[in-house]
């Protein structure tokens, strides 16, 4: 029962977190910020479709860092961790 309250706990936890979190403070945040998601995309190995995907994203993303619009980057880095949560 612990051990399952646990995970549960977990996975609310990086479910939710993410959420929360605040825009990028400034260009070198935003660049960083779609630098570790490409990482983290390339490591998941996706299938083609879903990498495709995300590779839009991610271009999405460094252009709205080079244009410093950093809520609507924290909102498409969003939409790239959904999609590689799936």
């Amino acid at each position: 029962m612990r051990t399952t309250m646990a995970t549960a706990a977990a996975f609310i936890s990086l479910t939710f977190v993410p959420a929360l979190a605040a825009p990028p403070a400034d260009q070198d945040a935003c660049n960083k910020l779609s630098f570790d998601l490409a990482e983290k995309a390339v490591a998941k190995k996706l299938a083609e479709a879903d990498a495709i995907k995300v590779d839009e994203l991610i271009s999405k993303l460094e252009g709205q860092c080079a244009e410093s619009q950093f809520n609507e980057a924290d909102a498409t880095a969003q939409e790239i961790e959904g999609a590689l949560a799936k």
